[in-house]
């Protein structure tokens, strides 16, 4: 991938470009980037190839689009986070995992657009956590640090609570279609007690006794 940063489409047509982005975010988080193809994008979203490279000029530069469409997503979770800089860091810890969560379930392509590229590696997830996923997750850990050097978390490693607390919480969304074949159930119906798993038993398992104490004094 020679360039960096952001890649946008034309200006004429924006209208058809965000729905050709729209397929291709879906495509790509469902069948990874190897297994999409442009002629399968362009057929989904209702265009000519000529009109798809019109806006996109390759799979990578729509790939980059397509994932830039979910900078804005992440950019008002960290504004909420900052929101919440002067409180403990056990509930910032709290405010961050709701809030993922809740992105979590209104953009699943997000989730598994990081499980995918996660295990692959190359030179995508690096493009990935300079524009979209480093910082934020950085920044977790070191939330989740502070709740440690605090005595609410258990001193496990930071960057492995969040990558563990992240992973339980999109692993059902995720595998929404294993879900449905194998127990019938739908998992949307079932995302308050999903929620309430991953906060209270997941996240409650790091928990010190002190942090358990600082939990029921908030709550």
């Amino acid at each position: 991938m020679p360039h960096d940063g952001e890649w946008a489409a034309t200006t004429k047509g924006e209208a058809t470009a965000a729905r050709i982005r729209a397929v291709a975010l879906d495509q790509f988080s469902q069948l990874g980037f190897e297994r999409v193809t442009m002629g399968g994008i362009a057929k989904a979203a209702r265009v000519s190839q000529p009109a798809l490279h019109y806006h996109f000029e390759d799979k990578a530069h729509l790939w980059r689009s397509a994932m830039l469409g979910l900078r804005a997503v992440i950019q008002e979770e960290e504004r909420l986070i900052e929101a919440a800089a002067d409180a403990p860091a056990l509930t910032q810890l709290r405010v961050a995992m709701r809030l993922f969560l809740q992105i979590s379930w209104k953009h699943p392509a997000l989730g598994r657009i990081v499980a995918l590229e996660g295990m692959a590696g190359g030179e995508r997830l690096e493009w990935l956590d300079r524009h979209l996923l480093g910082p934020r997750n950085r920044r977790l850990a070191a939330i989740a640090a502070e709740a440690v050097a605090a005595g609410d978390l258990l001193p496990y490693p930071p960057e492995q609570v969040v990558v563990t607390l992240q992973t339980a919480a999109v692993g059902v969304i995720n595998l929404a279609p294993m879900m449905r074949t194998t127990f019938d159930c739908d998992v949307a119906a079932g995302r308050e007690v999903h929620d309430e798993m991953i906060l209270e038993a997941v996240l409650g398992g790091f928990l010190t006794e002190k942090g358990r104490r600082a939990r029921e004094e908030v709550q």
